[in-house]
């Protein structure tokens, strides 16, 4: 620019000085350059203002295109270094489930568990630690685990890991020290969206296969299709009954639960429908194999059949009640060779209440049932049936049960529980002396969450069995457990 201003100035300049020596023409024609060059000047300088702009609006949009690159990427690595290396929180949740409020109808297994509160670990549910998605679909693979040790006295030799007041001996015997990992466990979950809904998967095994050592054993095994647009959950395989209530299980350190808890993880075909955003109903059948005779072998002809109505409330005090029934179609074949059947019944209702004039979290967890033939569905109950020889015929035994607890939080760290359980066996008249007639069940413990994956505790459980004749033994057990969630 300034060589462009010398080129047409010093000409200039040189006609000004002559102004005196040339004639008025020449001063008229210099001047007219003059004006020429002037309009030049401001013509290139608008295009520079002109271009200076459109830099600066391209530099502005570069800076927020830059900026928007860069927002996701810092987000995504901040999400990697949390799953890499989680912190535990300042004030951890008091167990190893995500807490949520459960205010709508449960169609997949998942939501069935009590995901508010913690509760026993062998009724409960934990998220994978581990999410891995197969490479070319959408399927998701979870891995779930969990380390459990405990040291077990009793003042009764039980010799079982688990606290079964049926099998505390009415003439007393000598104290024992345990020390067991039987309830580690280890689960896999897949989760595939489909049309619709999703299929889950679950596979799960822990080592309490033999009571007095480690041994693997098939806990779970199921496949689901779960809809929440269709209300529709159907699911295939092996899972806890559908009479049990699983949200209304009370949290105890015995992995095993109080007496009277309904107890078995059994092949099923189970149907769930939810008929309102908080009701739903459960319909199956399941495997009619787990069932034991007195003077008697099993026979099966057909399944049994069981179905159950929740309401989710989800209110302070009522946060769930549910109503559930068994029918049974018990056959077997005596020992002087004559078979015959019976009709096996049962009918449960169970609740998990709010206690929030104790502490926001504290709640009670009851469950009572009543029927006939049922008993090795519950924890430490009775055979079915027992045969009568002397008639040919199979003559069930009534069964009625309860159990249920109360846990208050200290903090978010401590809490305690105090849960019991008991049931009554209504025998047959011919039967011996020797056969459980009514059992009860009392712990209480406390418990400490340092982390959100880890949980201590120590528990005192006492127990007491009663046979038909009289007869009565009790047991107590101090038990110190230690669980970590991956």
């Amino acid at each position: 620019m300034e060589r462009f201003l010398l080129r047409r100035l010093l000409p200039l300049a040189g006609g000004i000085i002559g102004l005196g020596l040339l004639p008025m023409p020449v001063y008229a024609q210099d001047a007219s350059n003059l004006h020429e060059l002037q309009r030049v000047i401001e013509a290139q300088q608008r295009q520079l203002n002109a271009q200076q702009k459109q830099l600066d609006a391209q530099r502005q949009l570069l800076q927020e295109l830059q900026s928007q690159i860069k927002s996701p990427v810092k987000d995504a690595d901040k999400k990697k270094v949390t799953v890499a290396a989680e912190k535990p929180p300042a004030e951890p949740p008091a167990g190893p489930t995500q807490a949520r409020s459960q205010t709508k109808a449960a169609i997949s297994q998942r939501d069935m568990y009590d995901l508010e509160s913690p509760t026993n670990a062998n009724f409960s549910y934990f998220d994978p630690t581990l999410m891995v998605t197969i490479p070319d679909s959408t399927t998701e693979i979870g891995v779930h685990g969990l380390p459990v040790f405990q040291i077990i006295h009793d003042t009764v030799g039980l010799n079982n890991n688990r606290f079964d007041t049926a099998s505390i001996p009415v003439n007393g015997g000598p104290s024992q020290t345990k020390f067991s990992v039987n309830f580690t466990q280890l689960q896999f979950s897949s989760t595939t969206p489909v049309t619709r809904g999703r299929l889950n998967t679950m596979i799960s095994m822990d080592f309490n296969g033999e009571i007095d050592r480690p041994d693997p054993r098939l806990r779970i095994a199921f496949g689901e299709f779960a809809s929440d647009e269709l209300g529709l959950g159907v699911l295939g395989g092996q899972t806890y009954t559908t009479m049990l209530d699983l949200q209304a299980v009370p949290e105890t350190l015995d992995f095993a639960g109080p007496t009277g808890l309904w107890q078995q993880r059994q092949p099923l075909l189970r149907v769930t429908k939810a008929f309102a955003d908080t009701v739903t109903a459960e319909f199956s059948v399941e495997t009619p194999e787990n069932v034991s005779y007195g003077n008697a072998t099993k026979l099966t002809q057909w399944p049994d059949f069981a179905t159950a109505g929740t309401w989710y409330a989800g209110g302070e005090y009522i946060k769930h009640i549910r109503l559930a029934a068994l029918a049974r179609d018990l056959r077997a074949e005596g020992t002087n060779g004559a078979t015959d059947s019976a009709l096996g019944w049962a009918l449960t209702g169970s609740a998990k209440l709010g206690l929030p004039f104790l502490g926001a979290k504290d709640n009670f967890k009851f469950t009572l049932h009543y029927g006939d033939g049922y008993g090795t569905q519950i924890k430490s109950g009775p055979q079915e049936a027992v045969f009568n020889t002397v008639n040919s015929e199979l003559d069930t035994i009534g069964v009625f049960g309860s159990f249920g607890g109360i846990q208050h939080f200290w903090s978010d760290r401590f809490r305690s529980n105090l849960a019991y359980g008991l049931m009554y066996a209504d025998n047959p008249g011919f039967v011996s002396g020797d056969a459980i007639d009514n059992t009860q069940y009392a712990a209480v413990d406390f418990i400490w969450t340092p982390f959100r994956t880890t949980t201590f505790g120590v528990e005192y459980l006492w127990g007491r069995r009663e046979n038909k004749d009289g007869a009565s033994g009790t047991a107590n057990r101090l038990l110190f457990s230690s669980s970590f969630t991956f």
